[in-house]
C-alpha cells in the first residue's frame, strides 16, 4: 500500500476516533448578557477539508444593552455586532474555546486593545494564504496574544502557529514559548503542552488536561481544553 494510502487511512481512523472517544466537550454556552465577557470560538470548515480545518472568531460582551461584538477575518479583519455568536460560515460543528470574564472596564479594555490591534493585523499582513498562514486563525490567535486573552485554539485551526519565515513569540495561552517556521516549528508550555508542527498541521501531547493534539477534528483525543 503506497505511503500516501497509508497516512490518509490514518487520519481518516484518528479522525473517527478522536470524535467518537473525546471523553469531555466544553457546552456550547455563553455567560448572560448581564456578565461582561470575551470568548474564543472556532467552526469546522466546510467539504471536503472538514475534518482537518477550522475557522476562529472573537465574540465580546462589554454591555448588556449594546450588541455584542465579533471580531473575524473575512476577507480582511474587522470588526462587526452580532445576535448570533455561534454563527458560522462553514458548518455547524462549532466550539467554544475559552471564556474570560471580568468586570465592565476590563472587558472594555481588551475590546479597545482589539479595536487598535484589528486595523493593524490588516497592516502587517496584507496577504492570505490558507496553509500555513496568514490567514483567519492567525488573525485570532494575533489578538489573543496581544490583548492578554488566555485562550488556545484547537490544533486543527490551521495558521495559529504563523511567524512568518522564522519567528518566535509567547504562546497564546500565555505559559510558553514557540519557535516556528514557514515549513514547521515547535510549541512548548504549562497549559498548553508539546506541539511539533508541519506546513500549519500540528501533533503532539497536552499534559493537563491530559490529551493527545491531532490534526484531524476536534484536535484532540482525551479532555477538551480549559
Amino acid at each position: 500500500m503506497p505511503l500516501q494510502t497509508r497516512l490518509a487511512l490514518l487520519l481518516v481512523v484518528l479522525g473517527a476516533t478522536s470524535t467518537g472517544c473525546a471523553i469531555y466537550r466544553r457546552p456550547l454556552a455563553l455567560p448572560s448578557r448581564e456578565t461582561p465577557y470575551v470568548a474564543v470560538l472556532s467552526g469546522a470548515m466546510p467539504e471536503p477539508i472538514t475534518m482537518v480545518a477550522r475557522h476562529g472568531w472573537i465574540v465580546a460582551n462589554v454591555d448588556k444593552d449594546k450588541p455584542l461584538l465579533r471580531y473575524e477575518l473575512l476577507g480582511g479583519a474587522s470588526s462587526s455586532t452580532t445576535d448570533d455568536p455561534f454563527r458560522s460560515f462553514a458548518s455547524e460543528d462549532v466550539a467554544l474555546h475559552g471564556v474570560m470574564k471580568g468586570d465592565r472596564a476590563k472587558i472594555a479594555r481588551v475590546v479597545a486593545c482589539l479595536d487598535v490591534e484589528t486595523p493593524r493585523y490588516n497592516e502587517e499582513h496584507p496577504t492570505y494564504f490558507p496553509m500555513p498562514g496568514p490567514n483567519s486563525n492567525t488573525y485570532v490567535d494575533q489578538m489573543m496574544r496581544r490583548c492578554d486573552i488566555p485562550f488556545d485554539l484547537p490544533a486543527t485551526a490551521i495558521g495559529k502557529d504563523y511567524r512568518g519565515v522564522i519567528g518566535a513569540s509567547v504562546t497564546s495561552g500565555g505559559t510558553g514559548v514557540q519557535l516556528e517556521t514557514w515549513l514547521g516549528g515547535i510549541k512548548l508550555g504549562l497549559t498548553e503542552g508539546f506541539e511539533v508542527h508541519l506546513l500549519g498541521l500540528s501533533i503532539g501531547v497536552d499534559l493537563w488536561p491530559p490529551a493527545l493534539i491531532l490534526p484531524v477534528n476536534p484536535g484532540r483525543l482525551g479532555f477538551d481544553d480549559r
